[in-house]
């Protein structure tokens, strides 16, 4: 291989991290637009009482997601919580493991708070993050 091949293989390879960069700055300021018109729409359907609605082609409906972390400070207090609720298998207190559990209690209570731990004895025990985001299915 030619110095200059090399030269032309190396001048290739820049351009084409140039297209990348700048198709990640598209993409992020994309991914922005959408954030901004989700979290409108989301008080917009939040607002209608719907239950969903059929649009471009996707139904539309609301969904709670959550995130459950474990303050440093609290994991020996997580720890005995997970023992005195029979968990012995979260001892080690695997965070995504505990949402689930904890998600499922609060379907099985009936619950409507916003706290997947209310009601359990990781009730101000650990940290939750709550969003209420817009989801969508392709329709057939």
């Amino acid at each position: 291989m030619s110095e200059q091949q090399l030269s032309a293989m190396l001048e290739k390879i820049a351009a084409l991290y140039d297209e990348k960069e700048a198709a990640e700055a598209a993409l992020k300021d994309v991914k922005k637009q959408i954030d901004t018109h989700e979290k409108i729409a989301v008080e917009m359907l939040a607002a209608s009482g719907l239950d969903g609605v059929k649009a471009a082609g996707k139904s539309w409906y609301l969904r709670d997601f959550y995130s459950v972390s474990i303050p440093t400070d609290r994991k020996a207090e997580v720890v005995a919580a997970a023992r005195g609720a029979g968990l012995e298998d979260f001892i080690t207190v695997n965070t995504a493991t505990l949402k689930s559990w904890l998600a499922e209690q609060h379907r099985n209570n009936g619950a409507t708070g916003n706290s997947l731990a209310d009601g359990t004895p990781f009730a101000g025990l650990v940290s939750e993050y709550h969003e209420t985001r817009l989801s969508r299915q392709t329709r057939d």
